[in-house]
């Protein structure tokens, strides 16, 4: 890993080596953090994607508040997972690797575990990845990140 400082002398990634899936579970967990459940279905399904009509951008633009600046919000795992399948370009099976991922990224200080070890059902998470990271790992794989976050559209 490659270490630049800002100004503040806090060190941050620039450059990560992480399995192919777990840069793209990275980059769900970034979305989940940074955009509102609300958006959703205009970011992550076919009908969304399309866009929306100029009227409804500027309602949209004049009610929304920086996420960028608030920082990340907690998600569930469910939330993770399907965004994760919307953005991956392949046909990835649900397994036990992929959620084996989910703690080695946990492990790592990457994300952040929310809810207690014994909350099985639904746990949460938080993105702990500053832009800057996330904006090199998306470079890596050729993934426009801009285009899904809500601050940017």
């Amino acid at each position: 890993m490659e270490l630049c400082s800002l100004c503040a002398g806090i060190p941050i990634r620039t450059h990560m080596e992480l399995p192919f899936y777990a840069k793209y579970l990275l980059i769900a967990a970034y979305l989940a953090s940074y955009n509102p459940a609300h958006t959703d279905r205009r970011f992550f399904t076919k009908q969304g994607r399309r866009g929306l009509s100029s009227r409804a951008k500027a309602a949209a633009k004049g009610k929304k508040s920086n996420t960028q600046l608030t920082g990340p919000k907690n998600f569930q795992l469910d939330r993770l997972m399907a965004i994760f399948y919307s953005i991956v370009e392949e046909n990835v099976a649900p397994s036990a690797s992929i959620l084996c991922q989910i703690s080695s990224l946990v492990s790592l200080n990457l994300l952040a575990q929310i809810t207690s070890d014994d909350q099985i059902d639904c746990p949460k998470y938080k993105c702990l990845v500053n832009f800057l990271s996330i904006s090199e790992i998306a470079k890596q794989l050729q993934f426009d990140i801009v285009q899904y976050l809500y601050d940017f559209v």
